[in-house]
């Protein structure tokens, strides 16, 4: 029986051009997103129980001005549900981490009173925002109501 990997690989190097305040470039985010899909591809080669799931109307691989918080969200609603309990699912995200103040509703499961976020290349426009780890908690147990095996990869700050 053949073995499905659905993988959202998210890597952002530069940010919206209109963020305030700018978001610094980082360098490298796009090598290691691409340097995961070299290794996914390679190793879907060498083992043929595996197989890559290519959404061919959905992205799968997010860089720069395509790694909108809406195009995350879609790719792990739209991409990442799709699979099931023989399933792997991969998220790797290499970019900026952040924080921002958490709504007093989380404050007993946030001591400092912040939440950890994400942030997406649109985050910091004038109706932008970064994706919160709430929301992203929310998003991976969407993905695992089919019980597939879920694995994530936070390259940045405050991913802890």
């Amino acid at each position: 029986m053949t073995k499905n990997i659905y993988a959202l690989l998210v890597g952002i190097d530069n940010y919206h051009p209109d963020s305030i305040p700018q978001v610094p470039p980082l360098k490298g985010c796009i090598n290691d997103i691409k340097a995961v899909e070299d290794y996914l591809r390679e190793r879907i080669v060498k083992d043929s129980e595996w197989q890559l799931v290519e959404p061919e109307d959905q992205p799968w691989i997010l860089l720069d001005s395509d790694a909108t918080r809406q195009a995350i969200i879609d790719g792990f609603q739209q991409h990442l549900c799709n699979a099931d309990s023989d399933d792997v699912v991969l998220f790797y995200y290499s970019g900026h981490g952040a924080q921002e103040k958490a709504p007093e509703e989380f404050w007993e499961l946030e001591a400092d009173r912040l939440n950890e976020t994400l942030v997406c290349y649109d985050s910091r426009t004038e109706s932008g925002r970064d994706l919160a780890d709430k929301e992203l908690a929310y998003l991976i147990s969407k993905v695992g109501r089919n019980n597939p095996r879920v694995i994530i990869f936070l390259d940045c700050c405050h991913s802890g």
